[in-house]
Parts: C-alpha cells; sequence; structure tokens
C-alpha cells in the first residue's frame, strides 16, 4: 500500500462498493473548509473517544481529549500542500464571519484578507452566522459577499422585494480533463433566526427540491460531476442525499460534525460528508473509469502534533497577525452595538478547574456556566439560552477575554423578564420538536436549549409531537404552569420588544441591561467565582421508559444523525424518500417564507 493510499483510503463506487483497482491517482480532489467561525489561530477544541471516530488520540481513563489545532496559516499550508500535488478545487462552507471579537468588532471584515490571499477559495457558499452582520448598523451580508474573490453561490437566496435569485444557483468547472457542476445551498432556517439578519431584505427557499433541479440543471449544462456545497446541517443532508439523485457528493456544514467515515447513501448512490469546525479540512478524490464514478475521502484533524499537520504557512502567519493586532494594544478601543472592547485580547479574567467545551447535544458545561452568570447578573429564578454549538474549548487554567468571545461574539445587551410557568415548558417542547422531529427537514437546531443549574429537564425523544417534554423542574420544583418566574437571557437584534433570547413568547416586566453584553456578565462571574469547576451534571436526562439520546460521540455511534434514527429498531437511518421523485421544476424556486 503506497503513503497516498493509507492517508486517503482505497478507491470505491458511489454505492460504497470497492472499486475494481483500489490504488491509482485521483482526476481531482476536493478540500473543504466549513465553519471556520472567525478562527484566524490555533484554538483549543474537544475530541472524543469513540471506534467510528480518530484520529487516534490518547485518551487515557477519560472519553475526550482537548487539542489545539487549525488556523488559517495550517489550512493555508495544507491547502498548498495539496495544491502541489493534485488538481485542486477548494469548496468553502459559510458560517466564516462571525465568531471571534475580530468578527464582532469589523463586521466581519477580518476574515477577508486570509481568505481571499491565502485559503483562496474556488466557491463559497454562505452559512447562517454570515447574515449576522445584517444586526451591525453598517453591516452588510451582501458587502462581505462582493468582498470576497470567490464566486458566491446561492440557489434559495433572493431579494425581499423582487424575488430574484441574488446569486447563481451553480457553476460548471473545468478541472483537468472533467467538468464539475458544484451547486451551492445556503442555510434554510435564517428566517428563523433574529429578524435584523433578514427581515426586508432576504428570502430563503427551503425545499429540497431546489437542490436536485439545480443539479439538474448542472447535468444539463455538460456536468460530468455533480457536488453540492450547503451550510443546513448533517441531519438534513443525509435525507437530501436520498431525495436528490443527481448529486454525487454532498459537503455539508452547519451542525459542525466530523465524518471521519463518508455517508454513503446506496440507493442513490450519493456521498455525504461534513468537516468540522475550522480545525479540520476534508478531502474527497475523485475519478472515472470506464464511465464510472469513484471516490476516496480523508478528514485532515489538523492538530499541532497531528500526523498529517504540516507547518503554519509564513506568510498566511503574517497577515493573520496584522489583522489581530489592534486586538491587542492597550487600548484596543473597539466598540459596536452594546458592546465594547476597551481591553486587550489576552487579558487573563479567569480561571477554571476543568475544561470547558460545548461540543455536545442535550447539555454542555459551558452553556451552564453562561446561563449562571446570567442568573446571577440578574439575581433571577433561572437563565435560559439558545444550545449554540459554535466555539471552541478552553483547556484548565487561564481563561482569557480572547477565548470568550469565540464562545459569545454578539454584541447584544442582556436582559431579564418574567414568564408563566406554562410559557417556559411550551418553549422547551417546540425546541424538542425541532430536534426529534422524525422529518429531518424539519430539524433545525441540533442543540437542546440550555438553562441554568438549578433546572432540570426530562425528555422521551420517541413521544409525538407536543409529548416530548416529560418534566421540567426549577430548584427540584415541578414548574407551576400558573406560577410566574423571573428568566434571564439577551436580547436578539431586532425581536419584538418583549420577546427575549429566542424564546417567542411575550414576557412581562421586561429589563434590558444596555451596559452588558454576554462576554461581560461571564467575566463579571468569573471574578466573582474563579476557579470555575463545571462538569456535566445530567441536566437533560430521557426518560427511563423513553427512547436514548446521546449528549456526546463518546456516547454511541458517531455520527448521531439525531432525527434521522429511528429510536425503536435501533441505528439505522430512516429509508424513506421525502420528496418525489421525477420532479418538473419551475422557473422559481418554491416555499420562500415571508
Amino acid at each position: 500500500m503506497t503513503e497516498q493510499q493509507a492517508t486517503v483510503g482505497d478507491w470505491r463506487r458511489l454505492d460504497g462498493s470497492a472499486a475494481h483497482h483500489t490504488a491509482g491517482e485521483p482526476d481531482l480532489v476536493f478540500a473543504h473548509v466549513s465553519d471556520l467561525h472567525g478562527q484566524l489561530t490555533a484554538r483549543h477544541q474537544i475530541y472524543y473517544d469513540n471506534a467510528m471516530s480518530g484520529p487516534d488520540f490518547e485518551f487515557g481513563d477519560a472519553d475526550r481529549t482537548v487539542k489545539r489545532g487549525g488556523g488559517v496559516p495550517v489550512l493555508a499550508a495544507k491547502l498548498a500542500e495539496l495544491r502541489a500535488n493534485h488538481e485542486v478545487c477548494t469548496l468553502m462552507s459559510g458560517d466564516t464571519f462571525h465568531g471571534s471579537a475580530m468578527t464582532t468588532y469589523t463586521n466581519g471584515r477580518a476574515m477577508l484578507e486570509p481568505i481571499n490571499e491565502h485559503l483562496v477559495p474556488d466557491i463559497y457558499v454562505p452559512g447562517n452566522w454570515d447574515y449576522s452582520n445584517e444586526a451591525a448598523e453598517d453591516g452588510n451580508f451582501r458587502d462581505l459577499m462582493d468582498a470576497l474573490n470567490a464566486p458566491v453561490l446561492a440557489n434559495n437566496l433572493y431579494d425581499w422585494e423582487t424575488d430574484e435569485r441574488l446569486y447563481d444557483a451553480y457553476r460548471v468547472l473545468d478541472i483537468g480533463d472533467l467538468s464539475v457542476g458544484v451547486v451551492g445551498m445556503t442555510n434554510v432556517y435564517v428566517d428563523r433566526m433574529a429578524p435584523a439578519f433578514y427581515e426586508g431584505k432576504y428570502r430563503f427557499g427551503k425545499h429540497p427540491a431546489l437542490l436536485e433541479e439545480s443539479a439538474h440543471a448542472a447535468r444539463e449544462a455538460g456536468a460530468d460531476i455533480v457536488v453540492a456545497v450547503t451550510e443546513i446541517g448533517l441531519p438534513w443532508m443525509v435525507q437530501a442525499a436520498k431525495d436528490c439523485a443527481n448529486v454525487d457528493v454532498m459537503f455539508s456544514a452547519h451542525t459542525h460534525e466530523y465524518t471521519y467515515d463518508p455517508i454513503v447513501v446506496e440507493e442513490t448512490e450519493t456521498v455525504v460528508i461534513e468537516s468540522g469546525m475550522g480545525e479540520a479540512l476534508g478531502r474527497v478524490d475523485l475519478r472515472v473509469r470506464d464511465g464510472e464514478v469513484q471516490f476516496r475521502h480523508h478528514l485532515y484533524c489538523l492538530t499541532e502534533d497531528g500526523e498529517y499537520t504540516p507547518d503554519p504557512d509564513a506568510d498566511a502567519a503574517e497577515t493573520v497577525e496584522s489583522v489581530r493586532a489592534p486586538f491587542f494594544e492597550e487600548n484596543p478601543e473597539f466598540e459596536r452595538g452594546a458592546g465594547t472592547l476597551d481591553r486587550p485580547l489576552d487579558t487573563v479574567v479567569g480561571r477554571t478547574k476543568t475544561p470547558l467545551y460545548r461540543q455536545s447535544f442535550l447539555e454542555s458545561a459551558w452553556n451552564t456556566l453562561f446561563n449562571d452568570a446570567l442568573q446571577a447578573h440578574f439575581d433571577t429564578d433561572l437563565a435560559v439560552s439558545h444550545g449554540f454549538r459554535y466555539g471552541t474549548a478552553i483547556p484548565p487554567g487561564d481563561v482569557t477575554l480572547g477565548q470568550l468571545y469565540t464562545f459569545f461574539p454578539m454584541a447584544t445587551p442582556v436582559a431579564r423578564g418574567v414568564a408563566y410557568g406554562q410559557q417556559l415548558t411550551s418553549h422547551m417542547e417546540a425546541f424538542l420538536e425541532d430536534n426529534f422531529t422524525p422529518y429531518p427537514y424539519d430539524q433545525e437546531d441540533g442543540r437542546v436549549r440550555n438553562f441554568s443549574s438549578n433546572v432540570e429537564v426530562t425528555v422521551d425523544p420517541t413521544a409525538k409531537r407536543g409529548r416530548r417534554l416529560v418534566e421540567m423542574r426549577i430548584d427540584g420544583e415541578p414548574v407551576d404552569p400558573e406560577e410566574t418566574y423571573s428568566v434571564a437571557t439577551f436580547r436578539r437584534p431586532g425581536d419584538p420588544e418583549r420577546d427575549l433570547g429566542n424564546c417567542g413568547f411575550p414576557f412581562q416586566d421586561v429589563e434590558v441591561d444596555e451596559g452588558a453584553i454576554p462576554v461581560d456578565v461571564i467575566v463579571e462571574y468569573l471574578e466573582e467565582h474563579s476557579p470555575v469547576d463545571y462538569e456535566l451534571m445530567g441536566l437533560i436526562e430521557t426518560a427511563d421508559d423513553g427512547g436514548r439520546a446521546q449528549n456526546t460521540p463518546a456516547d454511541g455511534p458517531y455520527p448521531f444523525i439525531q432525527p434521522g434514527v429511528d429510536y425503536q429498531g435501533g441505528e439505522a437511518y430512516c429509508e424513506t424518500a421525502m420528496i418525489p421523485r421525477g420532479n418538473a421544476f419551475p422557473e422559481k424556486g418554491r416555499n420562500r417564507k415571508r
């Protein structure tokens, strides 16, 4: 076996079976960069011990470990290494212009030069957080897209007023001897996020048939191979792979999963991969032999001690440091929204005894800490926040201001209000529907709502709509639907005045602290409680007689496609097609939501 085979593996057909000749060179290589979330330099990340994941870290007696890796200079070096030996097409899924102090206080523009000069993608597909810059007074999503040197693809993004599609649905690229159709589809859930991200500006096509329509058009335009680049999430894309027979490979993003082994849908001969979050690089080799498309795949986990991690690219490192330098000056003096950065990002603001991270489904120590900080700031009965999944990890030791911004970069003010118990339980039930519906196209979040550490929740993922919340307790007592509770959270940009924290219902007695953003309340909490010691506490559990739901990849099969699993039967993916075959496609998209 050659070194190349050892790295990338043997050639397979698109149905997953072994190719007749398992060795040989690719006709082209796709490199997939996804979900950077403002990650300019190496950061720490959590990795779990799982027989179906990799790389083969030393875990000792633990089921997880924290490693440092990634960053634009390392990604640039790895891409240069691939480009020196192969015909490479670099695909980039979004959520790029968000996720750090640098992106927050420059409205995302800190990422432009590193991407354009050093990552040099051939295609860019925007993600849901790329639209977050619309929330800034002078922020503009389209300005960022126009500033990219790469073509932007989005077959489902329309102008609010004219209904005109804003970007091409696909491109046909001639790479080596092949014509490759690349379809792009942006996140379909942006209009369920903060209204300021889209209202009065953009509409979003939602139907998965749009993928098949664009793939069909690319075939008609002469493409030998068609791939799709999206930022919608792995459950959605696994189901789309079963429904869209014209796509050969789907490059998924948004849910930050690591497909060390690609997901192969035999019935449509479609391969699905997802490439982590900034510190990993997905690679798919393709070739055509005797009219048959063959593939092989490898996910490079670019940790600092990784077997396949190159030295950082010196020119990229110089660019990155020039972008970062103003944020480490003694008096940075940056402002956006309710946020002010008046201290350098390497300022130590606290300590932690245990690693802080949130790559988990039901509960994460980091989100619990944040909610405890909110509750302490306002002295409320409880706190609630979205179960955010972006953000890296903090190892035991010092906690810096810059690290906090990677978890909560939003410059929106924190707030409190009063809610009835019935509002709280109905709200939680709605979010459980988002996560446990058996219909992946209805699934949105990929993470359950999180609360302060005095709130415990029991769920049944196998129950029907409206019955998945078994019990919710505050300070050990069941929530009384007729009782009122004070709740700490934050205000989303553009929301109605009495709607807080994406809860979707009107609070009473709303109080907004315009002088404090999420990072500020965490700093305040760390100053009072360091060193903090947060672990998973079992705050969200499944009922004894209900179905199982994994919290982390260490808990069972990985990747665990929550809503695409037959809970009664075990671990098999749902095999039903959810859109009809042989669609006659209209000239315009469908299912746009005003």
